[in-house]
């Protein structure tokens, strides 16, 4: 699925007013591209009993943006292939917990689909790709091994710069970002950075221990990341629970619904311009649904 549809719209235009084009004379063509951008919507629905739902179908969910129902113009069920970024803190406090990480990235690999594709990513002054979006889990087991803790943390800025880079890839998508210090070095400022991640709008998942616990501000900015993009923002005590929650979020992953529609033409600047995003699933009133909360255009 594409999440980007190009109208081509086409007028052919005659030079001169009250002039008529003789049969050896070319016609100017002017062409007007407009980029309309399909809002994806991923959503995961629980029973009663707080069970992942299997199988639904398009017909079982209803969006409203703005409070206005949308038509859904997409679907992928939970059995769709999925496309998984890492981004692994490596800074100089990750000493002790990156071989825990180094482990439970591992085991993560044989725990997603054969047909699923992932891309490693680090972070410490700067963004690093270690490996591209690819199904090779040996590449990616080479390069997870060789990741070695150093320098500063600019964990704002390395988001914002993989959160774009990942919305060019088709189909169901996510990041699960893991960082134990705080942003110590990020050219952009924390809230440019939300609001350029909140505009893609791909889950993210966000799992933080260490010194990330000491800032209440960068717990907010985590969890209002998560929350709005669908994603879900976990913070640990000790190393050791990091496979726990990688394996859990993988089980999240991979009962994800994404539901895709084309916007409303008129923008709101009301709210800074987001749109308040709505997901239900009426046929089933016991059922709860996780979504996002809304979008920036």
């Amino acid at each position: 699925m594409n999440v980007l549809s190009r109208l081509l719209l086409t007028s052919s235009l005659l030079c001169g007013v009250g002039l008529t084009a003789s049969a050896d004379e070319v016609p100017k063509v002017r062409t007007l591209r407009i980029d309309v951008r399909m809002v994806e919507v991923y959503t995961a629905v629980f029973d009663q009993r707080g069970r992942y739902v299997p199988g639904l179908a398009p017909a079982d969910f209803e969006i409203e943006e703005d409070g206005q129902i949308q038509s859904i113009q997409a679907f992928e069920s939970q059995t769709s292939a999925l496309t998984i970024a890492l981004l692994v803190d490596t800074t100089g406090s990750m000493l002790k917990p990156l071989p825990h990480v180094k482990n439970a990235v591992a085991d993560l690999l044989t725990e997603i689909k054969p047909q699923d594709r992932f891309g490693l990513f680090a972070f410490n002054n700067r963004l690093q790709v270690l490996v591209p979006f690819t199904k090779d889990r040996r590449a990616a087991l080479r390069a997870l091994f060789r990741m070695r803790a150093s320098g500063s943390t600019a964990l704002f800025d390395s988001l914002a710069q993989l959160a774009p880079h990942l919305a060019r890839v088709t189909g169901k998508k996510a990041i699960l970002l893991f960082t134990d210090g705080e942003d110590t070095s990020s050219v952009l400022s924390m809230e440019d950075s939300v609001r350029t991640i909140k505009r893609v709008g791909i889950p993210i998942y966000t799992v933080f221990q260490g010194r990330a616990l000491q800032s209440q501000l960068l717990i907010d900015r985590l969890t209002e990341i998560s929350d709005a993009t669908g994603g879900v923002a976990v913070r640990i005590r000790r190393p050791e629970e990091i496979g726990r929650v990688f394996t859990e979020i993988v089980q999240d992953l991979q009962h994800l619904y994404l539901l895709g529609y084309y916007p409303p033409a008129e923008i709101s600047d009301s709210n800074g311009g987001w749109r308040k995003i709505s997901v239900r699933v009426p046929r089933h009133k016991d059922f709860r649904v996780r979504a996002k909360e809304g979008y920036l255009p």
